[in-house]
């Protein structure tokens, strides 16, 4: 019988924190932060700060500590994932399961190849405003957690222990019967919406001003239907649609997640958006230069602002 007791998160930037403000007051004996090195040794010192509160979660770090995760969160950045792997492999069991949260359409295979003896389900986070100032993170809207494995009908008895377990300390989540057609619309969303705001350098307000930039979008979405069908995922032009009419109804203030990180400085996830999409479309023969012409303008801009660092 599976028994969700013990649940550990690893990333605590936008997402990781909006997590660990609802589950570390609902668990505060059996939540666990988990970080290595100079991290673990700030977070233990400093906590996090969440909308100005100071939290201090137990750290998780060292497998000597011997404690038994029922459940791990991954929400890193997806940069980030191989270098978590390294980190996390010491502080797991094969009865833990492991739900990623992390943007693009990768996660739960990478996982899944390196822990082959864990449950990893399919993760989602959609519709949180979690940004991040420095090392606060400030949000309104925490958002829903998406997940389930790739097809839930029905839910696994795990899967709905782990919607169960969220939803007990007050996060909106929910099981979705198609989870790859979920994890595809983020994709969609973001490989569309976040890089068109990063070429252009505007807020989500400017959307539905600018013809311009929609058609953007939806070159660069067009290009994941053709994909989708390939790779026999559910995902249709309405889907594109769809999204883009979501897009359009964001507040005019709003900046997309990968907007904020080009503004800080920070590195962007753009393997995930782009590159995925050029890589998929060399498997399979389908041609993506919208996709691909983002990709090379985004990291031509960023190798430029490097170079001019230097003279």
């Amino acid at each position: 019988m599976i028994m969700i007791k013990n649940i550990g998160v690893i990333g605590a930037g936008s997402v990781g924190s909006v997590l660990i403000s609802h589950l570390f007051p609902a668990y505060p004996d059996n939540f666990y932060l988990l970080a290595t090195g100079s991290r673990a040794e700030r977070m233990r010192k400093n906590g996090l700060s969440i909308n100005d509160r100071t939290l201090k979660p137990a750290v998780y770090s060292d497998q000597s500590q011997n404690i038994n995760l029922d459940l791990l969160i991954v929400a890193v950045k997806s940069y980030s994932l191989e270098s978590v792997i390294t980190d996390i492999r010491p502080l797991i069991q094969k009865e833990t399961i492991i739900l990623p949260l992390l943007n693009g359409i990768m996660a739960t295979e990478r996982l899944q190849s390196y822990f082959p003896d864990n449950r990893v389900l399919y993760g989602v986070m959609i519709r949180t405003d979690a940004h991040r100032t420095g090392h606060k993170v400030y949000y309104i809207t925490p958002g829903e957690v998406q997940l389930g494995y790739a097809y839930n009908k029905p839910a696994e008895p795990e899967v709905t222990q782990v919607c169960d377990c969220l939803r007990a300390a007050g996060l909106n989540a929910n099981i979705y019967e198609d989870m790859k057609r979920i994890q595809w619309r983020k994709w969609m969303l973001n490989t569309g919406g976040s890089q068109a705001a990063v070429e252009i350098g505007v807020e989500c307000g400017y959307f539905e001003q600018v013809d311009e930039i929609v058609e953007i979008i939806r070159l660069c979405i067009d290009e994941i239907v053709e994909l989708a069908k390939a790779e026999k995922v559910n995902i249709t032009t309405e889907d594109r649609d769809d999204i883009i009419q979501f897009l359009l109804g964001y507040p005019a203030h709003k900046k997309m997640s990968m907007l904020q990180d080009v503004e800080a400085g920070r590195p962007i996830e753009i393997e995930e958006y782009a590159g995925t999409v050029i890589r998929l479309g060399e498997k399979h023969g389908i041609p993506t230069p919208a996709n691909r012409l983002i990709y090379l303008s985004i990291e031509a801009k960023k190798k430029v602002s490097e170079l001019k660092k230097h003279l």
